[in-house]
């Protein structure tokens, strides 16, 4: 194992850092959550085609435009359904408690995930419902095949019908012959039926499936949402409490004071690199000035830190200079304290 993986396996699994082990699933489940919402955006489309299409043109409108402003609230929607259960998250942690508030939010996050999963499930219905058209498919057919049927046998019946008969037994050999021709039509049409009647079932049965698929594909869209936002409310809370205990130690109280001394000798970033470094007396107005809590000894350390780090560095005996700007100087603060 390279030495590099080892210090970072190190790192995941000593310090047991609530930030680093979970950063990488916070942002799978967050982004993969977007995914979610344009899959039900694009599902409560169908819904709103179906109902816009049964509605005729107004003024002179495009059923277009409807649909895209329907696409847009639906979007707008989203975001809202998104910002409102990542509050309520992070109202729940924060609180840990059923407060008013909790509960209000309780009851705005499930209306807007059942008016979400309403539309989006009522839309794939309509996008992959094939009833209507099965059922005009097998009017079609049967329409056809008894027509073709009640052509041959209607035919054969007026040929035989209109053959003369001279005696009774003649007429009575023709009507058994009308009626045998009679039955077997009838029968003809009736196996039509029910072989079309069978095949369409089947196809009912295999449409009927789809939409079951299509209950629990709109379901777990729905749960892929919640969880992405949900996990991103409760890491943000988990990595600023996490943070907040570390900032709390002496540790970094001094980083912090570093950092504000850094900013009062860089004049907030407008010193710049090989400018003369600004006297001290200066720099312990400016701590009394904003009347903070540095004593003689954090001033001698401090600068003995931008001296030990290079940020600065001694042109002549008794002239000092900045050896970097200000972001680097931030940046090899925090990392001497952080490492």
């Amino acid at each position: 194992m390279e030495f590099s993986k080892y210090k970072k396996l190190e790192k995941q699994l000593e310090t047991n850092s609530f930030e680093l082990n979970f950063g990488t699933l916070d942002k799978t489940l967050y982004w993969f959550s977007f995914l979610g919402n344009i899959a039900i955006i694009y599902f409560s489309y169908y819904f709103f085609a179906d109902v816009v299409n049964s509605i005729p043109d107004l003024a002179g409108i495009r059923a277009t435009i409807f649909l895209i402003f329907a696409i847009l609230i639906m979007t707008g929607y989203e975001l809202f359904k998104r910002f409102a259960f990542e509050q309520f998250i992070t109202s729940v942690f924060k609180t840990g408690k059923a407060t008013l508030g909790v509960i209000g939010g309780a009851i705005t996050v499930l209306a807007l995930t059942s008016g979400s999963f309403y539309l989006s499930l009522n839309g794939s219905h309509r996008w992959i419902d094939r009833s209507t058209q099965i059922a005009a498919t097998v009017d079609q057919t049967v329409s056809i095949k008894s027509d073709s049927i009640a052509k041959y046998y209607d035919k054969e019946i007026d040929f035989y019908r209109n053959q003369p008969a001279r005696t009774r037994a003649d007429r009575k050999y023709r009507d058994s012959i009308v009626a045998v021709l009679q039955t077997t039509k009838d029968q003809k049409l009736a196996t039509a039926e029910n072989k079309t009647g069978l095949s369409t079932q089947t196809q009912l049965e295999k449409n009927k499936e789809n939409n079951t698929l299509l209950l629990f594909l709109t379901f777990f869209l729905e749960i892929v949402v919640l969880i992405g936002v949900g996990f991103r409310g409760y890491y943000t809370l988990g990595a600023y409490t996490e943070t907040k205990d570390l900032f709390s130690t002496p540790k970094y109280k001094q980083l912090e004071e570093c950092l504000t001394l850094l900013s009062i000798i860089y004049v907030k970033g407008k010193k710049k690199k090989n400018d003369p470094l600004i006297p001290v007396t200066k720099l312990k107005s400016a701590v009394s000035t904003q009347k903070l809590n540095v004593t003689q000894k954090s001033l001698k350390d401090f600068y003995n830190l931008i001296d030990e780090l290079e940020i600065t560095k001694a042109e002549t005996r008794r002239r000092k200079i900045y050896n970097t700007d200000y972001e680097t100087a931030k940046k090899l603060i925090q990392q001497a304290f952080i490492d």
